[in-house]
């Protein structure tokens, strides 16, 4: 097995030729290699985040509205807000999303098309703060009503009472009795707004079809965030792989036909290539590792009130393990 390794490596990985590289050649592969990183981390995000993701299909936007009891019914719920904002690859997301999705956001535009909710926020704002008001004159009538009676009993001229407002234990009950007519309206007033738009067709349409359709919306969100950190790693190495196979094969092909630079810049092709599927294999291989048994090597370690030393053994494995790969690659040279 060791000779293999061996045999593998030095029959591709090693140019047993002399031509050398310039000093600009090596400048442009360092830029190449970025070049290259940095597209397939776009390839990568692009197929985890748009057509492979949950949260693609089911966005927060809609799935908040079928997990949470929004009240649909209220013309100040979040959703009626004016929402103007485009995230990256948003065409696309927008062909993805489910059907039920799209749907609800269609009823949700059509509500705030034809019906005013900005001016019935702005009623139901003036009206909140008229009985704002009239409750601050209506608990100033209840905190002094006391201080008029002892007054009254005292014989003290009004113009000489503490209480504000000319009022007087003849009128305080008067006054109250207006302000407190005065509030009802007003809440009766609030009361028919909020009716109004609880009765609109588009509105009861709206409340329904979520209502029909909350079971079936949250089943199929559980199914496809099922296993969703596994899937999400084999989709990067799903565009990886065929990747790694055609830059190796570029890099074998020209180092038989001895194209000493063509080689070479598939050989670090090659090499930025495999970094992002290493990561990924090692993600998968730690999703499958027992958890059990990390979590009791983690715990004996916080028993003894020093954890961090976990991750010193994490670095010296790995410290060790790049020595080992560095020495043998340098004698092989």
């Amino acid at each position: 097995m060791k000779n293999q390794i061996k045999n593998f490596f030095s029959n591709n990985f090693v140019y047993k030729g002399k031509e050398k590289l310039s000093k600009l050649t090596i400048l442009s592969l360092i830029i190449l290699n970025i070049l290259v990183l940095f597209i397939l981390d776009k390839g990568i995000d692009f197929q985890t985040r748009v057509l492979n993701n949950p949260m693609t299909k089911f966005p927060y936007d809609c799935r908040d509205i079928f997990t949470y009891n929004l009240n649909v019914d209220d013309f100040n719920n979040y959703i009626y807000n004016a929402q103007n904002y485009n995230s990256k690859y948003q065409n696309i997301k927008d062909l993805e999303l489910d059907s039920r999705c799209s749907l609800i956001f269609e009823k949700i535009n059509s509500i705030k098309k034809n019906i005013d909710i900005k001016s019935l926020k702005k009623k139901n704002e003036e009206l909140s703060n008229k009985s704002y008001e009239l409750n601050n004159q209506i608990s100033y009538l209840k905190e002094n009503y006391n201080t008029l009676l002892f007054e009254k009993i005292s014989n003290q001229e009004v113009d000489k009472s503490i209480v504000e407002g000319n009022l007087t234990a003849q009128n305080i009950k008067e006054k109250y009795e207006n302000l407190s007519l005065e509030l009802e309206e007003i809440t009766k007033l609030k009361d028919d707004l909020f009716n109004k738009f609880k009765e609109e067709n588009l509105v009861n349409d709206l409340s329904s079809y979520i209502n029909s359709n909350k079971t079936s919306v949250l089943n199929d969100i559980k199914k496809v965030e099922k296993y969703y950190s596994i899937k999400y790693e084999f989709v990067i190495l799903l565009f990886l792989i065929p990747l790694v196979l055609i830059f190796f094969y570029l890099m074998k092909n020209y180092l038989k036909k001895d194209k000493y630079v063509l080689y070479i810049i598939y050989k670090n092709i090659l090499v930025v290539t495999m970094i992002p599927t290493l990561i990924s294999i090692f993600s998968l291989i730690n999703i499958f590792i027992p958890k059990i048994f990390l979590e009791k090597f983690l715990m004996f370690f916080y028993n003894l009130e020093v954890p961090f030393i976990v991750y010193y053994f994490a670095i010296a494995i790995a410290i060790l393990l790049f020595i080992l790969i560095i020495i043998r690659i340098q004698k092989k040279i």
